[in-house]
């Protein structure tokens, strides 16, 4: 009798309920073998099971079907566990914290979440730093003379990008390699490629982000890339976050940032080094490209 994905993850207790297994396929955050899995797609031994939970992606070898709850000790014979390590305790503390439910803000939700903060952190920025200047007003140099201190930066002082960072759709195809991209998404602060609308293939983006801190998006990535290092392009810095099939880059520039993103898709055994070239490339070129 075939197994389905849903009741497979379920009875091998990666997620509590079979309701929650479905419901995390619905919402994407399963994927068979590269590609995202609806709860009845069919799973067999030596399948890859990538499953999203917690915050953190699990990724399984199916060894045996399942399709009823079974024990811990029976589960983990079940499947082989190829899942990174669980984030540190300094990564978790420097995660933002959501309403229990509410899952991961989108893009969009965390620039007008920044948007609402950024006023009240620089305020608070300042009433503390001239609490410290005050403290110290008997230093050399009589103190206070300066002025108060200022921010690092205002929201929007970035350079300016233009439309998807200043390339083209034909550019983006030329140096990912990546055939039959189509331009699904184009606004004021966000594009992407597809090669499907099903987003199930290759998927290239270019996201900008004003007033919002980097370090923020970097957290996430470091939960969900098996490496994130420090990267720096053109004298500013950022960084590179990569996994197997997928890598993203991220450079700040005072209080905005952008981010490119390349997923190869899962059948084309891409290497991740050549996936990792072609974003730094699209990275440059919008660096280079900018305005002030």
């Amino acid at each position: 009798m075939a197994t389905r994905v849903d009741s497979w993850i379920w009875s091998i207790r990666l997620t509590k309920t079979r309701s929650a297994a479905g419901a995390a396929c619905r919402a994407g955050h399963v994927r068979v073998n590269g590609a995202t899995a609806k709860p009845a797609q069919v799973i067999t031994v030596g399948d890859e099971v990538r499953v999203r939970v917690g915050g953190r992606e699990r990724i399984v070898e199916v060894v045996r079907e399942v399709a009823k709850r079974v024990s811990a000790p029976v589960a983990a014979a079940c499947y082989i566990d190829k899942s990174p390590p669980p984030p540190s305790k300094e990564v978790l503390a420097s995660q933002p914290r959501r309403d229990r439910g509410a899952g991961r803000p989108t893009k969009r939700e965390r620039r007008e979440l920044d948007r609402f903060r950024a006023p009240t952190m620089v305020a608070l920025l300042a009433a503390l730093m001239l609490v410290v200047v005050g403290c110290g007003g008997g230093s050399k140099g009589g103190g206070g003379d300066d002025g108060p201190p200022k921010a690092p930066g205002d929201a929007g002082a970035g350079p300016y990008f233009g439309e998807c960072g200043n390339v083209t759709t034909e550019e983006v195809v030329k140096i990912t390699g990546f055939g039959g991209l189509q331009n699904t998404v184009n606004n004021t602060s966000s594009c992407e490629w597809s090669s499907n609308n099903l987003r199930t293939g290759s998927v290239v983006s270019f996201n900008w982000y004003r007033g919002s801190p980097i370090d923020r998006e970097r957290a996430t990535e470091q939960l969900s890339r098996a490496v994130t290092e420090n990267v720096e392009i053109k004298g500013h810095k950022g960084f590179i976050a990569w996994d197997e099939t997928i890598c993203e880059i991220g450079i700040a520039f005072g209080a905005d940032f952008f981010e490119w993103s390349v997923r190869a898709d899962y059948t084309s055994q891409m290497p991740t080094q050549q996936i990792c070239a072609a974003t730094r490339q699209l990275s440059t070129m919008s660096i280079e490209r900018s305005s002030s």
